[in-house]
């Protein structure tokens, strides 16, 4: 099986009732339809209140969507693909290896009670990265993975952290990013307040900064708030 990603963006004013009414509504029928499985949906809508950590810059294209799933096989997902990809002003698809570094109630929380389609609890913030330019390849794999991942779990307050990396666009065109990470968080309070972000301690904002800084490409890094729906 492969995973595959859908970056989408859309005017920073369209509606977000109406938003989440035509992805959940149109494009998720069509994903299973298809035989996608496994679908998950982030959706900048009217569920969320704040923009999140590293909203998209005045005159950028925002990201409003990351539509996430499953199929056997990426090169023969046509209808998927097309599905998936019938909305936004842009789309963009992307292979991606998956690591489900932590779920909920595994660290904190509570385990998922809750149906699928329904909100989760809380949000989420769908961060797009890329690798310090002073970093090559493996040198930023092995410092994203074995150190950034569990440091972030020991500072933040974090309910679920999904990893996904880029294998490579699918796409023609696409924006170039190298990863896309999902984190779920307890409270917009939370995500808001500098202090809270951090477990209440500002060293450890000082050591998520300097790793954050160590790792990525900080004039490229996005990191959006959005609503979830999981389905299976």
């Amino acid at each position: 099986m492969e995973k595959i990603i859908h970056l989408v963006r859309e005017r920073v004013d369209r509606d977000g009732g109406e938003w989440r009414a035509e992805v959940l509504g149109s494009v998720v029928p069509a994903l299973v339809d298809a035989g996608a499985t496994a679908v998950s949906v982030h959706l900048a809508d009217d569920g969320v209140g704040i923009a999140g950590p590293a909203p998209a810059p005045g005159g950028e294209l925002p990201l409003r969507a990351a539509i996430a799933y499953w199929v056997p096989a990426h090169d023969r997902a046509e209808r998927a693909l097309a599905a998936a990809g019938s909305v936004g002003l842009r789309n963009d698809a992307y292979l991606v290896t998956e690591a489900l570094w932590s779920d909920f109630g595994q660290s904190r929380g509570e385990p998922r009670g809750w149906a699928d389609g329904e909100r989760s609890p809380g949000l989420v913030t769908v961060a797009l990265v890329h690798r310090n330019p002073r970093l090559d390849p493996r040198t930023f794999r092995e410092l994203w993975y074995r150190h950034q991942s569990p440091m972030s779990e020991r500072v933040q307050p974090r309910l679920r952290y999904v990893r996904n990396t880029v294998v490579h666009p699918i796409s023609p065109g696409a924006v170039p990013v190298d990863g896309i990470v999902v984190e779920s968080w307890p409270s917009e309070e939370i995500v808001s307040d500098i202090e809270a972000f951090h477990l209440g301690d500002v060293g450890n904002l000082t050591v998520m900064l300097d790793s954050v800084q160590d790792c990525f490409d900080m004039d490229r890094l996005r990191s959006v708030a959005m609503s979830e729906y999981l389905f299976a």
